[in-house]
């Protein structure tokens, strides 16, 4: 027991000295620039962009999905194909990143090429830095590198931004007090709800009849009879992988045009919900194998109580995730727009980030992977 309390210890220690030269890191800025732009200003992100366009390929494309049943072999090929979508990603963000954020400066209009290209090199290098820290943690720390290297970005951003709100408003003395404490009510109400969103499972009951138990504890043939069991199927089933990926997609696409470039404007919003509608709509589908779940049980006996095996069955499912879809997709977006609708209402720009989007799903997500592998330890 002492060693591995021990073990879990020092994977704490691990994970927090990962983090901490991550952190420093942030502040090392691009070359050749008096501005302080990160060399790690993208992040994780490109990354977690590549992997789920990996994921999504290998459900699209039976090539693809062979590859990833090949064992650790085919593991490791899908792992070299995300790290080159991952360059690729970086190469096209990064300058977009880099207009943005230094188009306003003069000095960097009349060395353009250079800089760029420059700026392009670290910054993707970063992001490959930042995925290299990720995966140490995996392998030698506590919970997911990727995730707890967003929240610890998150949560930096979020002292500062909660202590120029509780500044701000203890100006207007009882009247802000009274503002503040409602939305430190509502922002805890929120993440409220967003742990049991990514909870919440929809139960589809399932019923043995004369099957074989091949979990016995000893070998003997037991039969089960009116034994009702479940398949959990999560009503958010894609996460937070649509509004990433709607972010990314607006970000590098449609960031130059007039009437999509305010992230808080109603075109910008209009088309970033259409846009997470869709991809659960792809990704539910395809990362769900209706057919093959109705197969497989047909095979080994099991039923769903009042609906015939074979195609019934998978019409049934087919139907039970469309609706697992349809209300997901509408979660995910409410959750998306939260912080715009928190501006709309005259909240601070900084402090609302932190009241919907990637953000909450990210912290809450985070915290659960950590309390779960916690749990596991002291289990």
């Amino acid at each position: 027991m002492n060693i591995k309390k021990r073990d879990f210890i020092s994977k704490i220690y691990y994970t927090l000295f990962i983090i901490i030269i991550y952190r420093l890191g942030y502040f090392i800025p691009l070359p050749f620039l008096n501005n302080r732009v990160s060399i790690l200003s993208l992040g994780i992100m490109p990354y977690i962009s590549a992997s789920i366009l990996t994921q999504l390929m290998c459900y699209m494309f039976p090539f693809f999905y062979k590859i990833q049943q090949d064992g650790e072999i085919g593991i490791k090929k899908i792992n070299n194909i995300t790290k080159v979508l991952t360059i690729l990603i970086s190469l096209i963000q990064a300058p977009v990143y880099i207009h943005m954020t230094l188009s306003e400066f003069s000095y960097f209009l009349n060395c353009k090429n250079i800089l760029m290209i420059t700026s392009i090199i670290c910054i993707t290098t970063g992001t490959f830095f930042t995925m290299w820290l990720g995966e140490k943690i995996n392998a030698k720390g506590i919970g997911n590198g990727n995730s707890l290297i967003i929240m610890s970005g998150i949560l930096s951003r979020f002292i500062y931004s909660i202590i120029d709100e509780i500044l701000n408003r203890i100006k207007n003395k009882l009247l802000g007090i009274t503002i503040l404490l409602f939305e430190l009510f509502i922002w805890l109400l929120i993440i409220g709800i967003s742990i049991i969103i990514i909870n919440f499972v929809k139960k589809i009951h399932i019923q043995y009849v004369n099957k074989l138990n091949n979990y016995s504890s000893n070998l003997e043939e037991v039969y089960l009879r009116n034994e009702i069991k479940f398949i959990p199927l999560k009503v958010v089933y894609p996460g937070i992988m649509p509004i990433i990926f709607s972010q990314g997609i607006l970000i590098t696409i449609f960031k130059k045009i007039n009437n999509i470039n305010n992230i808080y404007g109603i075109w910008y919003n209009l088309l970033y919900s259409i846009l997470i509608i869709i991809i659960t709509f792809f990704y539910t589908f395809l990362s769900i194998p209706v057919k093959k779940i109705s197969d497989d049980l047909k095979i080994n006996g099991v039923y769903i109580p009042n609906i015939k095996p074979g195609k019934d069955t998978c019409f049934f499912l087919k139907k039970i995730v469309s609706q697992i879809y349809f209300v997901g997709s509408l979660l995910l977006v409410i959750i998306a727009l939260l912080p715009s609708i928190f501006i709309s209402l005259g909240g601070d720009k900084n402090f609302s980030f932190f009241f919907g989007g990637t953000t909450i799903i990210i912290m809450v997500g985070g915290l659960l992977d950590i309390k779960y592998t916690i749990n596991s330890y002291i289990l």
